[in-house]
């Protein structure tokens, strides 16, 4: 790395500790007047963020038995009770599903060899790994959606009319109580009211950022978050060494740059990070 790309990296960084340093203590777990340096904050919050982070991961789980191949297949429930950030959820395929809040989603910890099957409640995003093989197919109380591959968001929460807008790729819906289908593609609306499925223009533009814009992981793998990280930064990336991706960590973002991240998850798993040209390395 150059001279000069190290001293920018080397400001970026101490900005980023201040940031840090900073919501800590608008959070109200130091004395304004009396804390300390944003860096010795840093370290001696280490230890009691690692421990925080074990303490909340909360995995909720149902078992059901699912005939048709004479398997047991145990599915798992995700729920974002909160109502502020999307919770991301990463399957077995690669897709990523972000959850509203007061949402839900029930799925297998392992899809079958034909599809990929899960079921909403509320609202979510989805941006689902391409797989001509096996459609995924989401269920909700009105209507069946089955894509391939393609990023989409849903809405169907009681007392609204459901709909789906798509971001990229195709969307086919069908109505459970007539079976009548409907296409949806990219920059396209479907909502489903008293006249059935209708389709028209997108109108609401930035729906899909909202999404990614304040993102919360719950007992999440750390190759799984690093993905979603780099899905929506489009300059530096972060990576990790293999010992470490498969650390489990709760933690959220919220329009933090690369840097912040890396500090923050560092801080919580206690271990470092270094820069090398666009790459922050996890270590």
């Amino acid at each position: 790395m150059s001279k000069m790309n190290k001293d920018l990296y080397t400001k970026k960084t101490d900005e980023a500790w201040n940031k840090v340093h900073a919501r800590i203590v608008q959070d109200g777990l130091v004395d304004k007047e009396n804390s300390l340096p944003a860096r010795t904050i840093a370290l001696r919050w280490r230890v009691i963020i690692a421990a925080a982070s074990v303490l909340v991961c909360v995995v909720l789980s149902a078992v059901y038995f699912v005939k048709g191949n004479r398997s047991e297949t145990q599915l798992l429930t995700q729920r974002n009770d909160e109502g502020i950030a999307s919770l991301a959820k990463t399957l077995e395929d690669g897709s990523v599903v972000y959850l509203a809040g007061k949402s839900s989603l029930q799925y297998p910890i392992h899809f079958p060899s034909d599809k990929r099957e899960v079921l909403l409640q509320g609202n979510a995003y989805f941006d689902v790994a391409r797989n001509k093989a096996r459609p995924f197919v989401i269920k909700t109380k009105k209507v069946l959606i089955e894509v391939l591959g393609t990023a989409f968001n849903v809405r169907s929460v009681d007392g609204r009319p459901f709909e789906l807008s798509v971001n990229r790729g195709k969307v086919r819906v069908m109505n459970i109580v007539n079976g009548n289908k409907v296409l949806v593609e990219a920059g396209n609306t479907v909502i489903l009211n008293s006249q059935g499925l209708q389709l028209q223009k997108t109108k609401e533009a930035g729906q899909f950022e909202q999404y990614i814009d304040c993102i919360r992981f719950k007992d999440e793998k750390l190759d799984n978050i690093l993905k979603v990280i780099n899905l929506k930064s489009t300059g530096i990336k972060l990576q990790t060494v293999p010992r470490l991706v498969n650390r489990r960590l709760t933690v959220s973002f919220s329009d933090d740059s690369p840097v912040e991240m890396a500090i923050l998850i560092s801080n919580a798993l206690n271990v470092k990070y270094s820069v090398k040209d666009d790459r922050i390395t996890i270590k």
